[in-house]
């Protein structure tokens, strides 16, 4: 039986027994009126007598009591019975006239036993509750095992699946039971099995085909390079001294995307803790020529750095330091102040553009793969700088943090000091 046809049954069975509630009976007094009469006319023709003579009582099904005109008590069949018309009238019972000659004698009062007749009626009611308790009980637990076999049991068998697809377990297929409400949802999870094991396949191949391309393109990319950086070489000789430190810069960055390069055989952006970062103490002026050598628009106007030595990788923050300027190049297009500090145990350096800074809602976002904010429309990128700066940031452990201020956007970047 299906869940429903349960909970029809169910409903039909609460119905029914509110019902029946309702409508039983209430207790009805229906007096024998002829015996009723039959006693009091007898009283009427003994009256005086007894007074005096308890046995001379008529004998009835009723118990009474007996009171004369003026509502005193002359007998009763037992003791406990109403002894005058009020208490007769307060418990229901029944008054009769006693008449002798056309005169009113006394009154017989016929005791109405209304506590036994609402005990039982309370007891059949009982009764009828508990039978439909008992249905219903029944009915629940039917119910209650239908579901376990019919959702509940179905519902672990998918739980189990889903951590085994999760595992990566995408071969094993679903045992699928048609007849219960699960059958069709069973099979929608074993052909999304299908899919997911269909996609994986793809997404293997395409990323070998990734990293073809990449090595291929890598391989490329040095060609062009290296006959940069020899033409640097050359016309560095015969340069004068001005122009000779600019080939020098040339040079360092032909070096650095030569580096770079070589490592993409190695390694894709969704692999970054590939990336290899070495630790090293890196004197803090050195760090005040990466930004300079970073800056090849001259925009930068760097305070002097607080002599010291920082745990840094210096590939890694030259690399974090380009993303960085790169992107106030890009967005600001203003004079970079860049200053540092020896603050919090350890060093701290701050590049602040005059730029119109970032929407309060998206800087949580800045360090996110891929994301580009509202600013970032009709320019280039991918959103990658500043992730990839975060990324390195704390692989040196240190922390890297996205603020506006009053006069524009800035970075803040806090590396250890190497003891």
């Amino acid at each position: 039986m299906k869940i429903r046809y349960y909970l029809l049954a169910l409903l039909v069975v609460a119905l029914l027994g509110i019902g029946s509630v309702f409508l039983l009976p209430a207790p009805e007094y229906k007096p024998n009126l002829t015996q009723i009469n039959d006693v009091a006319a007898l009283l009427a023709e003994n009256m005086d007598q007894i007074k005096n003579d308890r046995s001379l009582l008529p004998a009835s099904s009723y118990d009474y009591a007996v009171i004369d005109a003026e509502g005193n008590l002359i007998q009763a069949t037992r003791e406990g019975l109403s002894e005058s018309v009020y208490a007769a009238l307060k418990n229901g019972d029944i008054i009769v006239d006693i008449v002798q000659d056309g005169q009113l004698a006394g009154k017989v009062i016929f005791a109405h036993d209304a506590k036994a007749q609402w005990q039982a009626y309370r007891t059949k009611l009982q009764i009828m509750v508990a039978v439909i308790l008992v249905v219903m009980l029944a009915l629940v637990l039917a119910l209650l095992y239908t579901m376990h076999a019919q959702v509940l049991r179905p519902f672990r068998s998918l739980k189990s699946f889903a951590g085994r697809i999760a595992a990566g377990e995408l071969d094993a297929p679903l045992k699928m039971e048609k007849r219960n409400p699960f059958g069709a949802f069973t099979e929608s999870f074993d052909l999304m099995r299908d899919e997911l094991n269909r996609a994986r396949a793809n997404e293997q191949a395409a990323e070998r085909s990734k990293r073809e391309l990449v090595a291929s393109l890598s391989h490329d990319i040095q060609t062009p390079v290296s006959s940069i950086k020899a033409v640097a070489e050359v016309m560095e000789l015969t340069a004068e001294p001005g122009d000779a430190e600019k080939l020098k810069t040339i040079q360092d960055k032909a070096t650095q995307i030569n580096t770079l390069v070589t490592e993409l055989f190695h390694t894709t952006l969704e692999e970054l803790n590939s990336l290899s970062v070495k630790l090293t103490g890196v004197p803090s002026n050195h760090i005040a020529e990466l930004v300079h050598a970073s800056d090849y628009l001259d925009k930068v106007r760097a305070e002097a750095f607080p002599g010291c030595l920082v745990q840094a990788d210096p590939v890694r923050l030259s690399q974090v330091l380009d993303n960085i300027i790169m992107n106030s190049y890009k967005y600001a297009d203003t004079a970079i102040w860049v200053s540092a500090e020896l603050d919090d145990g350890g060093f701290t350096l701050t590049l602040r553009d005059e730029g119109p800074g970032v929407a309060e809602e998206e800087l949580p976002l800045l360090c996110s793969k891929y994301f580009r904010g509202s600013s970032a429309e009709a320019k280039d990128g991918y959103g990658l700088g500043l992730f990839i700066a975060h990324h390195l940031i704390e692989r040196m452990g240190g922390r890297l943090e996205c603020f506006n201020v009053s006069s524009g956007f800035a970075v803040r970047i806090w590396l250890g000091l190497d003891e």
